[in-house]
């Protein structure tokens, strides 16, 4: 069985929503279980329900727009951990544009044979969890999956529990694919595999600044997910270096264009072209991989 991992990274993973649409377009999806972290968590459902035209016409008409990335909370956003003035608007992303205007075929989705699970962060203890799409309101999870600390001031709430975007403790997550009967993993990636984590910055600091106060453990989560992330490729790229191959990577070779926040509609769609190229470019390798 061939899993399937992406990665998240806010804007940046336009490029694994573009690997994703050249997959569909070329008939590679045959995959047993699949795995997605923070925005790439409705790219993968969308995949999984069969609704190519969904993912390519969100990330490239309803994305770059002051409803979502609003700037103007900058502010408001570090300075008191109230949703009603995010920096990102996921309410309005999960249920005006997801639900209302490209909804999800849940049927389809509950039926794939694509076993997806979903990463998130619990709160206020900071431990990864995965959900199915059945576990909870599908709206909801993507709520959850997205609420990225600072960007989004608040957490959700599921059933009892609270929950945060699951790339705030591992932004990848791959070797828990192997405990769902996994044989071979293929990775969709948001950043070159060179990517070397980096210190916060002021701004990225003010954001977070309410959050420390309130969840001790985000600070130390964060930090600690780079390196969990670094160790996870890593990993990834000693499997796919092996006779056969267990792994396969996807991912740009340079940094997208796309910032890990734009409203630069030319920036965001160069990002979704370049995975969908790096894809193509790489057809007959994952035809291999898959079949093989």
């Amino acid at each position: 069985m061939v899993g399937l991992i992406l990665e998240g990274g806010a804007m940046r993973a336009g490029f694994v929503a573009g690997a994703v649409m050249a997959l569909m377009d070329k008939g590679l999806t045959d995959f047993g279980n699949a795995l997605a972290v923070s925005a790439s968590v409705p790219t993968l459902a969308y995949f999984a329900a069969g609704q190519r035209e969904e993912i390519e016409r969100v990330w490239r008409q309803e994305l770059s727009t002051p409803d979502l990335v609003c700037y103007r909370n900058i502010a408001a956003t570090s300075l008191a951990l109230s949703t009603d003035r995010p920096l990102v608007d996921i309410h309005y992303l999960v249920y005006d544009v997801f639900r209302d205007k490209y909804p999800l075929d849940i049927q389809n989705l509950l039926k794939s044979k694509i076993a997806c699970r979903f990463a998130l962060t619990k709160a206020p203890e900071g431990s990864l969890v995965f959900v199915r799409p059945d576990d909870y309101d599908i709206y909801e999870i993507f709520k959850a999956a997205l609420a990225l600390p600072g960007c989004y001031p608040g957490t959700v709430c599921l059933g009892n529990l609270e929950y945060v975007d699951g790339g705030t403790v591992d932004p990848l997550p791959a070797r828990s694919l192997f405990s769902e009967k996994t044989e071979k993993i293929m990775c969709i990636l948001s950043k070159p595999l060179d990517w070397k984590n980096e210190s916060m910055s002021l701004l990225e600091r003010l954001l977070f600044l309410r959050y420390f106060m309130k969840y001790d453990w985000v600070l130390e989560k964060l930090q600690e997910a780079g390196g969990t992330y670094e160790y996870e490729v890593s990993y990834l790229e000693r499997l796919a270096q092996e006779e056969p191959a267990w792994a396969f990577i996807i991912c740009p070779e340079r940094m997208p264009e796309a910032e890990f926040l734009t409203r630069d509609p030319k920036k965001i769609n160069a990002t979704i072209d370049m995975g969908y190229r790096q894809a193509e470019k790489l057809e007959d390798q994952i035809r291999g991989f898959l079949t093989c």
